[in-house]
């Protein structure tokens, strides 16, 4: 799977653009009240979606780093920092070894797994691709979207995918000016964000943006007391 071909079939953002950039404001001017519990909001939804196999300080404390590398405006995601998120979530040890060894598991019949051989080479070039022009000129949700997919696709480490995939992609609309990424542990939104995964491994990525755009606008009105 290639990154540049989903990017073909991303349609006009603009009303859901439009909307999140009204938002983005708001949530800029009370971010510094808000953000305490939007943190452990990320964090709760996460560990309940894990299972309980993640445990909640873990995930804040990957949480807190990616904000914190997500505060300059031109930041970029590096292959540290990616196993940084990975080692805080999981406690693991060391560094290019934390990468898969063993064969991944596909997420659905239309999705082909990298091989493990072959692994550090396409987290690097994706890494590298998420620098580009083209990647630039996209939005900050478009951007957010390709970033986890890809991550889902390649499976980097032996485990905590979804995590990891999601606080790197994370890392792209807070570096906009937006909240993270959260999932929220319902069965609802479960679905639908199963059903956008899906189609975005058959190339349809649209639904997956979408689905983040909602999600996003949801965080922001945390402040307002409705989360519906």
């Amino acid at each position: 799977m290639e990154l540049p071909i989903f990017s073909d079939n991303l349609r006009s953002s603009g009303t859901w653009s439009a909307s999140l950039g009204r938002a983005r404001e708001a949530w800029l001017a009370g971010r510094a009240a808000l953000e305490p519990e939007v943190r452990r909001e990320q964090a709760r939804h996460a560990r309940a979606r894990s299972g309980g196999r993640l445990g909640e300080a873990r995930l804040l404390e990957a949480a807190r780093l990616v904000g914190g590398w997500a505060a300059a405006p031109e930041a970029t995601l590096t292959q540290g920092q990616l196993i940084g998120i990975y080692r805080a979530l999981t406690g693991a040890v060391g560094e290019e070894s934390l990468f898969r060894m063993a064969e991944a598991v596909p997420l659905s019949p239309a999705h082909n797994p990298a091989p493990a051989v072959i692994l550090p080479r396409l987290v690097a070039n994706a890494l590298d691709w998420f620098t580009t022009e083209g990647f630039a000129e996209m939005h900050p949700v478009e951007q957010a979207a390709l970033v986890h997919l890809r991550l889902l696709d390649l499976q980097p480490f032996g485990s905590a995918h979804e995590p990891v995939a999601l606080l790197a992609a994370g890392f792209y609309t807070e570096r906009a000016g937006l909240p993270p990424l959260i999932i929220h542990a319902d069965e609802a939104t479960g679905a639908r964000y199963a059903a956008a995964v899906e189609a975005a491994l058959r190339m349809l990525t649209q639904p997956l943006v979408e689905f983040f755009a909602a999600s996003l606008s949801r965080t922001m009105r945390m402040g307002s007391g409705d989360e519906g």
